[in-house]
């Protein structure tokens, strides 16, 4: 047997001088042979650990047992106190397996029914919400757009206290859904915050906590575990929240918000085991009966099932290595987090970083992949960046073809090609990078993992396909920007009833500029054709009256489409 041990806080001058390493608390690793050492599995967190950074907590199980657990990093910069096993995290969207396993027990005790119109538990809801079923909030089926989008959209912050009754109403006051229940899938925050909301009434609990602390945790044993739907409630041993600084370091990623359902759980490694271990010998409600029912996927109204995700009860199943996996990410104010599942093999790996960045997903997948016996080609913030080809010799004329602007859906930015010294240039409202000439149709930048290649149709229409993001087609080169004259007809203020909110939007410098009423920075927009605009995060398509003058707009994107404004200056 090889004993891992984890210490925590040394006492004196060791404490502090050993705080940003690599920490967990005291525990026994009940190892078999051909499981990896723990420098192998170190490895994968190597840049999550050491002095002065925010880290993960690990923790790998397997039949009902702690194989292998350790913090990384620090949980408080401030306070140079180290990750270990027993540091709470805020767990993000990997919340939503345990708001949807709450639903399944009211199901399962019969005060639920999948089958249930929601506007039953939700009177408040307009009646666009007719026809949407408790069964279409569990599996996003229900084409409600996202609450945290439609926020974001708005201008508010993140970090601003969301009252729950000030959440509903954002999504009551949208005119329509995205599409009719039960007819497509689209992730939405809000199908789960509505969830949160139907336990709390149906359960006679007054919240999703209170009914999930006594259905729940309480009877696992989870005695870390919470929902925190009260931003000022004390929690003990809790990693504050990071993001980086774009200048080497990090700033704090602190928030008053507190809604649940959709996210908000906090919990430690060790307590996700009594969670993990639950669904291998169910000790809540209904036996293999209700284990079954929350991970199989979901179907649309018609009966296909879900396959593009195949999305279940707040999981998602899928597979790695030819292994079937069960699983959930999540990431939000400066957390990132993972749980990963391989029933057949009775194997997990809970992965709870307290730096935004961190890939979670892939840090967890590298771990499993040294479990399974095979090199951790998923940690992939571990690996170099691939190289870049060696630049070749083009005549300018050649590469003159390709200048321009194009429009890259998703992530929906216009970016315009130009002449760079000896070759071209890609520039972009974040900036601009020289681009290398691989041959006279392909180029490659630092940035992006593939190559920019540019082609022409038979109209001779220069097209760009970048590969690593963006549509699988090549992206058309777009008609020249709006003149000035006609820029100054788009200047105005426009006001939103389904965000309660108004923009303002002048000409400047040749474009146009956009000001959110909660934020102080006036933001560009890129012209994609005569009355269609991008952003970042999203598109503004401008509509006109009769006389052809610009009247409002439909900003779509993300997780929202087409919430309309009016001119109303």
């Amino acid at each position: 047997m090889r004993v891992v041990r984890v210490s925590g806080p040394l006492p004196g001058r060791l404490a502090l001088a050993l705080s940003g390493l690599a920490l967990a608390s005291d525990s026994v690793a009940r190892a078999a042979p051909g499981d990896p050492p723990a420098e192998a599995i170190d490895a994968v967190f190597a840049r999550h650990a050491g002095a002065g950074v925010p880290g993960c907590a690990l923790g790998v199980f397997r039949d009902g047992a702690i194989l292998y657990e350790r913090g990384y990093g620090l949980a408080d910069l401030e306070q140079n106190a180290p990750i270990t096993p027993d540091t709470v995290f805020y767990i993000a969207s990997t919340s939503k397996q345990f708001t949807a396993f709450a639903a399944a027990l009211l199901i399962e005790r019969g005060a639920l029914s999948p089958d249930d119109p929601i506007r039953r538990h939700l009177p408040e809801l307009p009646a666009w919400a007719d026809g949407i079923t408790v069964d279409q909030l569990i599996h996003h089926t229900s084409g409600i757009s996202d609450y945290l989008s439609l926020w974001d959209a708005s201008g508010r912050s993140y970090a601003d206290e969301i009252p729950l009754s000030q959440a509903i109403d954002l999504i009551a006051r949208q005119r329509s859904r995205s599409f009719a229940p039960g007819s497509a899938w689209a992730y939405s925050n809000s199908n789960y915050v509505l969830l949160a909301e139907i336990v709390a009434r149906v359960s006679g609990k007054g919240s999703l906590r209170a009914f999930a602390d006594e259905a729940m945790f309480a009877p696992l044993g989870m005695t870390a575990t919470e929902f925190r739907d009260d931003a000022a409630h004390v929690v003990p041993r809790r990693a504050e929240g990071y993001a980086p600084d774009g200048r080497g370091g990090f700033t704090v990623a602190r928030s008053s918000f507190a809604l649940v359902g959709d996210g908000g759980l906090l919990t430690t490694v060790r307590d996700l085991l009594k969670w993990d271990e639950n669904f291998y010998a169910n000790r809540l409600a209904g036996g293999q009966a209700l284990i079954d029912r929350v991970t199989a996927p979901g179907a649309l109204a018609d009966g296909t099932p879900l396959t593009q995700p195949p999305y279940a009860f707040g999981l998602q199943t899928g597979s790695h290595r030819d292994l079937p996996t069960v699983e959930h990410a999540g990431g939000f104010i400066g957390f990132s987090a993972q749980l990963v599942r391989f029933p057949t093999r009775h194997l997990s790996v809970a992965v709870l970083c307290n730096d935004a960045a961190a890939p979670a997903g892939a840090l967890a997948l590298g771990v499993a992949d040294l479990y399974l016996g095979a090199a951790p080609a998923a940690a992939a913030d571990a690996a170099a960046p691939p190289p870049v080809p060696a630049p070749a010799t083009v005549a300018q004329d050649v590469l003159a073809r390709w200048t321009g602007r194009y429009f890259i859906t998703p992530p929906g930015i216009v970016v315009t090609i130009a002449a760079a010294g000896d070759g071209l240039g890609l520039r972009t409202y974040g900036g601009s990078s020289p681009l290398t000439t691989v041959s006279g149709e392909t180029f490659a930048m630092p940035e992006v993992p593939g190559l920019l290649r540019f082609s022409a149709g038979l109209d001779g229409r220069p097209s760009l396909l970048i590969e690593g993001i963006g549509q699988a087609a090549p992206a058309p080169r777009l008609p020249d920007p709006p003149g000035e004259d006609a820029l100054r007809g788009f200047a105005g203020r426009y006001a939103s009833d389904e965000l309660d909110t108004w923009f303002a939007i002048r000409a400047a410098e040749g474009g146009l500029e956009l000001k959110r009423r909660y934020r102080a920075a006036w933001e560009k927009l890129e012209a994609i054709d005569q009355d269609r605009f991008a952003l970042a995060g999203g598109t503004l398509r401008f509509s006109r009256d009769a006389q052809g003058r610009v009247s409002g707009f439909a900003i779509s994107g993300g997780r929202i489409a087409d919430v309309s404004f009016e001119k109303t200056e």
